[in-house]
C-alpha cells in the first residue's frame, strides 16, 4: 500500500515539523519485534460500514477501481466519475433479509455485477471518497453477512490524523501536551487492535475510536502526531491496552471494577487525579466533572421496564411496584459496585457498569458514569423518585482526557502524564 502521509504533507498543513526526540520521550525503543511496523508503513483497516446496502465511491482526482481484491481493473476513473455500489441481487428489495449477496456497480445507468472484493485506489495526490467523505489510502468493499463491509485501508499515521481531533478537540497552546498524550494513547490502542481474525481492525465509531477521515484533520493534532511519531505506551515490551475516557471524576478505575470480561492488567488500576496540596482535581474543568440526574416514578418505571431485563433475570413485563433501590458496595476507586432493585416481581442485582445502561435519561442516553451516590423517596412503600449525584463521564479506566488537559496546563509533559495514568509502563518509540 502506498504511504498516505509524509513529513512534507504535514508541513504543508501548517504543522510543526520538529524531528528531534520528543519532549518527554526517549530514543530507546520500548517495543521491538517483527509484528509491528512504524506508523508510516503500518496498514490499518477501519470499518466505515459493516452492513452497507448501497453507497457511492468517487475521488478528488484520478483513481482506479478493481475487482477481485485488486487483481482485475474495472475502470480508470476521472475526478468527476461517481460509481454506485449496491449489495443484493438485481431487482431485490434492499430491506429484505434474504436479498442475495451480489455487489453491483453502476455508472451512467449501466450496471455490472462483480465478484469482489472491490478496491478503490486513488492516484498520487488524490483522495478517495465514500459517500462524499474524503479518506486517505484505499477503500476495500467486500461481501458480508447482511450487507457490504466498507473498510478504509490506510497507514497508521494517516488514521491517527482522522482520530485525534475528534477525541481531544481543539486545545490551547498551553494544553498541547494533552494533545500529544491523546495521540500516543490512540496510537497505542490501535496497535493492540491489529488482527487477522476478521476483515478489519477497528470500527470508525466509539466501539473503538471515532474516525472522521480527512475532513476531521487539524494542524494542531497533525503536529502532535508528528512530534510524538511512533511513540507508544508499553508494558513488558508490548503496546498496552490504552483505554481512556473523558472525565474520571477524581480517580480513574481499575479495569475489573468496570468490566468483568476484561483482563486485570497491572497498569489499569485506580490513580488519583487530585492536585497535590489541594481539594481540587486535574479534571474538574470538565463540564461533566459533577452532575445530577433525577427520575420521577413514571420515568423510573419506564427505564426499568425497558432495560432491566437485558442486564438481570428480571421479567420483560410485569415488574409491578418498585419498592427499593439499595447500594451493594463500593469499588476501590469508590464507584458503585452494584445496585439491588426490589420490585413486586422480585429482587434483581444490577452490576456496577450495567447501571449506566439501565438508568438512562428520557432520550435514551446512558448514565454518565458509575461514580455516583443515590437517594430515593418513597410513597406508600413504593419508590416515587430516584436522584443520582455523580462525577465523571465514561468508564474511567486508563487515561483521563480532561485530567490530561489539566495536567498539561500545570506544565506536565506527555511522558509524565501517561506514566501517571498507566503506572508501571514506559513511553517511547516502537521499532519498525
Amino acid at each position: 500500500m502506498r504511504k498516505a502521509i509524509s513529513l512534507l504533507i504535514l508541513a504543508a498543513a501548517g504543522a510543526c515539523v520538529s524531528v528531534t526526540t520528543p519532549r518527554g520521550g526517549t530514543d530507546t525503543p520500548v517495543v521491538t519485534g517483527g509484528r509491528y511496523k512504524r506508523g508510516a508503513d503500518q496498514p490499518v483497516r477501519i470499518a466505515l460500514a459493516t452492513a452497507a446496502r448501497d453507497g457511492n465511491v468517487s475521488a478528488t482526482g484520478a483513481w482506479e477501481l478493481f475487482d477481485r481484491n485488486g487483481q482485475t481493473l474495472i475502470a480508470r476513473a476521472r475526478p468527476t466519475d461517481v460509481w454506485s455500489i449496491r449489495f443484493g441481487r438485481s431487482g431485490c428489495d434492499p430491506s429484505a433479509t434474504a436479498c442475495g449477496s451480489d455487489l453491483t456497480l453502476t455508472r451512467g445507468g449501466a450496471a455490472r455485477v462483480v465478484e469482489g472484493p472491490i478496491v478503490a485506489r486513488p492516484a498520487s495526490g488524490s483522495l478517495i471518497k465514500w459517500n462524499d467523505k474524503r479518506y486517505r489510502g484505499e477503500l476495500l468493499i467486500s461481501k458480508a453477512d447482511s450487507g457490504a463491509l466498507v473498510a478504509n485501508v490506510v497507514n497508521m499515521d494517516s488514521y491517527l490524523r482522522g482520530v485525534v481531533p475528534l477525541e481531544i478537540g481543539t486545545r490551547t497552546a498551553a494544553e498541547f501536551a494533552a494533545v500529544q498524550v491523546q495521540a500516543i494513547a490512540a496510537r497505542t490502542y490501535s496497535y493492540t487492535r491489529l488482527t487477522t481474525s476478521r476483515a478489519f481492525d477497528m470500527y470508525a465509531t466509539v466501539q473503538d475510536q471515532v474516525y472522521g477521515g480527512v475532513d476531521a484533520e487539524k494542524a494542531q493534532t497533525d503536529s502532535a502526531i508528528l512530534t510524538t511519531r511512533d511513540v507508544v505506551i508499553a508494558f513488558a515490551g508490548r503496546p498496552i491496552n490504552a483505554y481512556y475516557s473523558s472525565t474520571c471524576g477524581g480517580s480513574t478505575a481499575g479495569a475489573t471494577e468496570v468490566w468483568n470480561d476484561r483482563p486485570d492488567e497491572p497498569y489499569l488500576r485506580p490513580v488519583s487525579d487530585r492536585i497535590p496540596g489541594t481539594d481540587r482535581f486535574y479534571c474538574d474543568p470538565s463540564p461533566r466533572f459533577s452532575w445530577t440526574q433525577t427520575w420521577d416514578k413514571p420515568a423510573l418505571r419506564s427505564v426499568l421496564e425497558k432495560y432491566l431485563s437485558s442486564y438481570t433475570n428480571a421479567p420483560r413485563t410485569g415488574l409491578g411496584r418498585i419498592t427499593g433501590i439499595t447500594e451493594q458496595g463500593r469499588t476501590a476507586s469508590d464507584r458503585i459496585a452494584a445496585l439491588r432493585i426490589t420490585t413486586d416481581a422480585g429482587t434483581f442485582t444490577l452490576r456496577g457498569n450495567d447501571t449506566r445502561f439501565v438508568l438512562r435519561n428520557p432520550q435514551g442516553a446512558i448514565l454518565n458514569s458509575t461514580f455516583f451516590r443515590h437517594v430515593t423517596t418513597t410513597d406508600n412503600g413504593e419508590v416515587s423518585s430516584l436522584t443520582v449525584t455523580g462525577r465523571g463521564f465514561g468508564h474511567g479506566i486508563g487515561m483521563c482526557q480532561w485530567g490530561a488537559i489539566g495536567r498539561a496546563r500545570a506544565g506536565q509533559d506527555f511522558r509524565t502524564i501517561l506514566e501517571t495514568y498507566y503506572p508501571g509502563t514506559r513511553v517511547g518509540p516502537i521499532a519498525g
